[in-house]
């Protein structure tokens, strides 16, 4: 029999240990404070602790190929449009990135030749970006790669317990815009 190392066991459940002490923290807030929404609360912090790890898994994925995840990001966005056209604004929100950072993101993309910038011809304030070949063949080489990580990633879930928490993060989203919607414009200036 092989010995046993105690590293591997203590890594391979990182994320167990973080959820378990998130959850303690949140328990041990709400015996002080029994107004806390317990469930919620860790259900929040576990999606946003999720979030990250996702996105280092993701950026593990693409760091051989020489793109980070909001490269990626964009460059799938303009991959999923019928004509590989959108404007810098219109990516701002789904890849949850600011002007500037869209700018400097676009740039680099432009600089690999794998997305083209031109003034559009209606309004020359705005630009227009626009998927070349290149960035199409890097896409569709991504695909499989970020593809079976999404499937690992979700492999123990049922198919039926995917679609549930599909309809439920659909349905997170919708109270969360209603949210956003609500804020006063100053609040979400500052936050971002």
């Amino acid at each position: 029999m092989p010995p046993v190392s105690t590293e591997t066991p203590l890594r391979a459940h990182r994320l167990e240990q973080r959820a378990a002490e998130i959850e303690a923290a949140v328990q041990r807030t709400a015996s002080r404070c029994p107004d806390v929404a317990v469930t919620e609360t860790v259900a929040l912090r576990l999606l946003v602790m999720l979030g990250r790890e996702i996105s280092a898994l993701l950026e593990q994925t693409l760091r051989p190929h020489g793109l980070n995840e909001t490269e990626f990001r964009t460059l799938m966005m303009l991959f999923s449009q019928p004509d590989g056209v959108a404007h810098p604004g219109e990516l701002c929100a789904s890849a949850a990135q600011s002007p500037a950072n869209m700018t400097r993101v676009s740039d680099g993309l432009c600089e690999r030749g794998l997305i083209t910038r031109v003034a559009c011809e209606h309004d020359r304030r705005r630009a227009i970006l626009r998927i070349t070949p290149a960035g199409e063949a890097l896409a569709r080489e991504l695909l499989p790669h970020t593809e079976a990580l999404t499937r690992s990633l979700f492999e123990p879930v049922s198919a039926a317990d995917r679609q549930s928490l599909l309809e439920q993060l659909r349905a997170l989203t919708a109270r969360i815009d209603l949210h956003v919607q609500s804020a006063p414009s100053a609040d979400l200036a500052t936050s971002r």
